[in-house]
Order: C-alpha cells, then sequence, then structure tokens
C-alpha cells in the first residue's frame, strides 16, 4: 500500500465564515451561504476529477454507478446535531471492482480516487496512490488551498 491521503477543509471554500459551526440542520443565512458554497464547488471539482480520468462513481461496495449530486450533498458534506454523520466512501475510477474493505481497496495500485467524508463534517479526504497523475491533478487543482496529508484509516 502506497496510498496519500489528501484533506480538504471547507475553509478554504467558506473564507469569511468559522466552518467549525456548519450542521446542515441550521438554517443561519451564513450557515446556509457557506453550506451551499461547498456544495457548488463539490460538484464542479468533481465533475472536473471525473472528466479528466474518464471515472466513474460507485459506492465502495456496490456496483451501482452514483451520481456527483449524491456527493455534492448535505447528508455527505455536513454533520447534524440530530442525525450525527454517516461515514461515507465512494471510489472514483473507470469501472467498478469490488472491494471487501477500505484496506482492500488500498491495496490495489490503480484503484483511482477514494472519497471520504470527515466525521466532523469539516471536509472531505481524497486517497490515491502516491506519485500517481492523480495526486498530481489534485495538487496542481488545489494549489490555492491548504490540504492536509492524511493517513489512511484502518477500519
Amino acid at each position: 500500500m502506497n496510498k496519500i491521503g489528501i484533506g480538504i477543509d471547507y475553509s478554504n471554500i467558506c473564507k469569511d465564515y468559522n466552518t467549525s459551526y456548519l450542521d446542515r440542520d441550521n438554517t443561519d443565512p451564513a450557515t446556509k451561504k457557506c453550506m451551499k458554497q461547498v456544495m457548488t464547488w463539490s460538484k464542479a471539482f468533481l465533475s472536473d476529477l471525473l472528466e479528466e480520468f474518464g471515472y466513474g462513481m460507485f459506492h465502495l461496495h456496490s456496483d451501482t454507478p452514483v451520481g456527483i449530486d449524491e456527493i455534492s450533498s448535505k447528508r455527505f458534506h455536513f454533520y447534524s446535531l440530530e442525525k450525527e454523520i454517516t461515514l461515507q466512501e465512494y471510489v472514483l475510477q473507470k469501472a467498478y471492482v469490488a472491494y471487501d474493505s477500505l484496506h482492500a481497496w488500498s491495496l490495489q495500485e490503480d484503484a483511482g480516487v477514494l472519497i471520504q467524508n470527515d466525521e466532523d463534517g469539516a471536509g472531505i479526504y481524497l486517497y490515491v496512490e502516491k506519485g500517481s497523475k492523480e495526486e498530481a491533478w489534485i495538487r496542481e487543482k488545489l494549489t490555492k488551498f491548504s490540504l492536509d496529508e492524511v493517513d489512511f484509516p484502518t477500519k
């Protein structure tokens, strides 16, 4: 396994809002504005990524293709004080491959990109093969973002 995790904090997108207060059930106008900015950014970023590499999106354990709107949603991105957050993983790759676990995915050198939400609703994580064209593209595309290197989850 030679996977690298790239963490994207929502504060890179909502520069004028303290993103630690994001809650998908909050109806405060500033919160709603920031969440809309994150979802709009997510949709555009994922569209570009899918187009660049010719990828489809799948749940880690399902061969049913997933649309961008499922990932670019409040349920995926943001915590809820009432419902907490469901940790989710999506695989972006050319064709569906069955993986028994995150670890099984991590052993594949050409497995594309794994996207996972943050349990606190503060950002997302992208996992790729270290030194891959996907890593280079993500870093180039997000040069104005402060990116965090994160460990691969060991569920």
